[in-house]
């Protein structure tokens, strides 16, 4: 397959369905599904640095009651521990949990050969299976193909100890090179293991592939922080479609971990040249989650020492970013909601066309203007007056259609023709209003809206 035609077929998830049922994919689904009995339950608000998240024992935050209000004010459904006593105080807000398997570190570093080790899991999670606010297990952070076969065998182990939970892991982006992909060869120029794109993200697509097949995830989770220092990264949409269609084959619920904030050059985090996102751009990023039919979102991070414009300080200050949250996450929630059980057909984009995206035409169903002409995505630009519509089918029939305005810098007034007659949903009350076959969409600045299509 020439990159092209990848780039094209990918957002149409045509090949989805094949990989369903192609003899790598169909075992490990079914094992999956014959284990399983972990319920992923509502769609998923949540943090990836903040209160009682471990990150290698430093800097710890624990989540406490003043902790816990305020994450249950803002709109979080979904909060991290690592303390056992810290799922109670979980538990009185309402809130699930996602655990960290080792207390000291992101990268739970159990070895499954040593007993002792193998006793210090066990402990762990023996001491909180029970809990009713546990949701997750936090197991490893961004690991490398080369830790898949080590990592899979602790999941067993815990698997065994626990099958009513789910383990998370979060994967790398797409602008991690083969050596931290642990495909084989440093950079994006080794000869032996390009594939059939002849670049790198023929290395994501086979990382992705062999974590689905080894580690068996009942969840596929990663991050991608796009908004660099100096522009846009150019392929925050095909990491999202590359993930998508792996979740979508295997049928697993997809997380999505966003930028909420900057970071000092020289930490652990990467990469290192990144801006400090504001709202707008912060709720086009929750809406074109929900677009791919994500089941959660998490935002990088909470708060962090040495991080700049996170959602709150150290001291636990809040401001205009926590505040405009709310009503992103309110969105986010009602959306993901309304779609759970929908098969993801595509994403279709009008004005600037992403590295992944599929153009506009017939098959996204809704006629849009004023109509921006077709263009390609130039790295460290913009998607000015675009327009992405994400396509969702029941049975036999196109059903669901989700509008999100990618421009984050300007609202947008669209008027729009249907097929059949539509409904719009309003998620601040979960309630459906009829809209017709045409009408105006006035979309906020990274905004969304949920449109249902007459049987």
């Amino acid at each position: 397959m020439d990159k092209k035609l990848f780039q094209t077929a990918l957002p149409t998830f045509a090949l989805a369905a094949a990989m369903a049922q192609s003899s790598a994919t169909a075992p490990a689904a079914a094992a999956l599904a014959a284990g399983a009995s972990w319920d992923p339950g509502a769609p998923v608000v949540t943090y990836w640095y903040g209160p009682g998240c471990c990150r290698n024992g430093r800097d710890y935050i624990p989540l406490d009651d003043f902790w816990a209000r305020q994450l249950k004010e803002g709109g979080f459904n979904t909060v991290w521990a690592t303390r056992p006593e810290e799922l109670d105080v979980a538990a009185n807000y309402g809130f699930r949990v996602i655990y960290a398997l080792d207390p000291e570190t992101v990268w739970a570093k159990f070895d499954p050969d040593d007993e002792a080790s193998m006793a210090r899991l066990a402990a762990r999670v023996n001491a909180v299976k029970d809990h009713p606010a546990l949701y997750v297990y936090q197991h490893w952070d961004e690991p490398g193909a080369d830790k898949f076969p080590m990592i899979s065998r602790v999941a067993d182990v815990v698997r065994g100890l626990d099958p009513a939970h789910a383990l998370w892991i979060n994967l790398l982006p797409t602008y991690a090179n083969n050596a931290q992909l642990g495909i084989g060869g440093e950079g994006k120029d080794d000869p032996k293991r390009m594939g059939f794109l002849g670049d790198r993200l023929s290395s994501y697509w086979e990382y992705v592939r062999l974590f689905c097949e080894t580690y068996r995830p009942r969840l596929l989770t990663y991050d991608h922080y796009q908004f660099k220092a100096n522009g846009d990264s150019h392929n925050y949409f095909m990491n999202l479609g590359i993930a998508r269609l792996h979740a979508a084959a295997f049928g697993i619920p997809l997380w999505n971990g966003v930028q909420a904030c900057s970071w000092t050059p020289g930490s652990l985090a990467s990469p290192p040249t990144v801006r400090v996102p504001n709202v707008d751009e912060m709720r086009y990023l929750a809406m074109s989650t929900a677009a791919y039919g994500a089941h959660g979102l998490y935002w990088y991070a909470y708060c962090r020492k040495n991080h700049m414009g996170c959602i709150a300080e150290l001291d636990g200050t809040v401001g205009e970013k926590y505040e405009g949250l709310k009503a992103v996450h309110r969105d986010f929630l009602a959306y993901a909601t309304a779609l759970r059980g929908m098969n993801f057909v595509g994403a279709y984009f009008q004005g600037v066309h992403p590295q992944g995206g599929t153009p506009y035409g017939p098959q996204a169903l809704l006629k849009i203007s004023p109509e921006t002409p077709y263009s390609e995505f130039k790295p460290l630009a913009d998607y000015k007056d675009t327009t992405l519509v994400s396509r969702f089918d029941a049975p036999g029939r196109p059903t669901h259609l989700m509008v999100v305005n990618c421009d984050y810098r300007q609202a947008r007034p669209l008027s729009v023709t249907a097929p059949r007659p539509a409904e719009r949903l309003d998620p601040a009350t979960g309630q459906w209003h009829p809209v017709g076959t045409d009408f105006e969409l006035t979309l906020d600045r990274g905004g969304g809206a949920l449109l249902r299509l007459a049987d």
